[in-house]
Formats: C-alpha cells, sequence, structure tokens
C-alpha cells in the first residue's frame, strides 16, 4: 500500500506541473498571437506607409486620397534634412517658411499646408499623434489638397546639450495653381511692376 500511496502521490505532484505548462504555453501562445496582430498595425515610417495611414484618415472621411507629387516629396526631404542638419524643430526658421521649400522645389500652389513630426517609431503612432493636434488634423483632412509630399530623415538631432538619433518627418500638402489661375497671377504680377506696387 504505501508503494501504491507513493505512486498516487507522485502522479497527482506530476499533474499540477503538466496543467501550469499547459496554462503556460496556452498564454504564452496567446500573447504571441496578440503581439503579431499589433505588430501588423505597427508598420516603420516610410513614405508608403505614412501616405497609406493619411489616404486612410481622408477615406474615413469621405475624402479623396492624396497623391504623391514628385515636387513636394522634394520640398518635404529637404526641410526634414534642413531640420537635421541645423538642429531645429519648427514651421519657420532662420528665415525660412514652409512655403519657400515648396515653391524651390517648384511646386507653384493655391493653397499649401506642413505637418512635421520626429521622434515617432510607427507611421500609425505618428498619423494617429496629428490626427489628435487640430491643426494638423486640419492638414490632413483639408479637402483643397490634392497632393503630398513625405520627406522622411534620419539622422542626429542634438537639443540642448542632449543627441539622439531621431526620424524627422515633413510632410508638405498642396493643391498646384490651375492654368487659370497661373495666368491670372502672372496678369497681376505684370500689372503691379508695370505701375511699380
Amino acid at each position: 500500500m504505501k508503494n501504491s500511496h507513493k505512486k498516487q502521490n507522485t502522479s497527482t505532484k506530476n499533474s499540477l506541473p503538466i496543467k501550469i505548462s499547459k496554462i503556460t504555453l496556452s498564454f504564452a501562445l496567446t500573447l504571441l498571437i496578440f503581439s503579431a496582430t499589433l505588430t501588423a498595425f505597427a508598420s516603420p515610417i516610410t513614405e508608403e506607409n505614412v501616405l497609406k495611414n493619411i489616404n486612410d484618415q481622408r477615406i474615413i472621411n469621405n475624402l479623396k486620397p492624396l497623391k504623391i507629387d514628385q515636387d513636394l516629396n522634394r520640398a518635404a526631404t529637404l526641410k526634414s534634412k534642413d531640420m537635421i542638419n541645423r538642429d531645429y524643430f519648427d514651421h519657420y526658421a532662420f528665415g525660412l517658411s514652409p512655403w519657400v521649400f515648396i515653391r524651390n522645389a517648384g511646386y507653384d500652389y493655391d493653397e499649401a499646408g506642413e505637418n512635421l513630426a520626429m521622434d515617432f517609431v510607427t507611421s500609425e503612432g505618428m498619423v494617429n499623434a496629428w490626427m489628435n493636434s487640430p491643426k494638423h488634423r486640419d492638414n490632413i483632412l483639408n479637402a483643397d489638397y490634392q497632393d503630398i509630399g513625405v520627406g522622411i530623415v534620419k539622422g542626429e538631432f542634438t537639443q540642448g546639450e542632449s543627441t539622439h538619433t531621431t526620424y524627422m518627418v515633413t510632410n508638405m500638402f498642396g493643391t498646384r495653381k490651375t492654368d487659370i489661375s497661373q495666368i491670372f497671377t502672372n496678369v497681376i504680377s505684370r500689372f503691379t511692376r508695370f505701375f511699380g506696387f
């Protein structure tokens, strides 16, 4: 009887770790699936991902998606590089406005806007932060905008005595002038030059 009692105790002792192992394994698998699901919704900061996330917000709000414009891309990239190289994070700095970068890139606009971001890890996190900021949200959901440029530059950013590696992101939004608008602008420009205004 002592031997059978020991066997019974042994099997009871062994069954508890087996049950815990099954629970632990089940919990670990659940965490793994949950992590994989979260990762599927956490995309790196790339031009394609930023554009997709912004256009998703526009589509949800019944707006036409924006299309990449190479001139705006160039303007946005130059702005991001300038901020990294000169260690600033601002729409206006060193006598430059966003409009200077846009015009210098050859984009003649009727309307334009700019969103800036840094220190984000995912495009979803960045776009969600913009959507929670009224002015940034207004740019993303501006029905008049047709084009977008996405400038992403990874580099060393120094603020005060602290330096860290970050992604500097500039989004330039715009709508090109129509032919009629350009003709009107040219007429006004010639008129003001002729009369010395």
